[in-house]
């Protein structure tokens, strides 16, 4: 996550929040939010075939191309060893969602961990802007997330 120093406290909830697959994608949310506020997401459970250190990676590249704050959250899904994982690293922003299988207390003791390393654990987010970044790279992509992107209540 990256903020202002002297910028009010952001509502990160209400941030609109896109899918985004890699580099080029979160570049291109980046660019069209124009130093609004926004949330890149990764797929749910990614981490758990391309790594907490790829979307640390990729954090890292998106902070030189951001005109503004952004959040990057990576969706561990269920799995509390991927949140581990990405603690390691070095994953600020992670989703996790409690399964029906998760044991009692994982939740309190992965946030805690979180909280030691300077890091967040954030529910999955409520609405995400999907969109199919294979079909529609280019000028028709960038269209519609001019238009479907809600920054109005920035």
């Amino acid at each position: 996550m990256m903020s202002a120093d002297n910028a009010p406290p952001i509502n990160w909830s209400a941030v609109p929040a896109v899918r985004v697959d890699g580099l080029a994608a979160g570049r291109m949310v980046l660019e069209i939010a124009d130093g609004r506020p926004v949330r890149l997401v990764s797929d749910r459970g990614i981490s758990g075939l391309a790594g907490g250190g790829w979307w640390a990676g990729l954090h890292h590249l998106w902070q030189d191309d951001a005109a503004g704050p952004f959040m990057a959250l990576l969706d561990c899904a269920d799995l509390p060893g991927l949140v581990l994982s990405a603690l390691r690293a070095g994953c600020r922003d992670i989703v996790f969602t409690p399964g029906p299988a998760t044991p009692q207390g994982v939740l309190a003791r992965l946030t805690s961990l979180a909280e030691a390393q300077d890091s967040r654990l954030h529910p999955a987010p409520t609405s995400v802007t999907e969109v199919c970044w294979r079909r529609n790279r280019g000028a028709t992509l960038r269209q519609y997330l001019s238009q479907h992107l809600d920054f109005k209540q920035m």
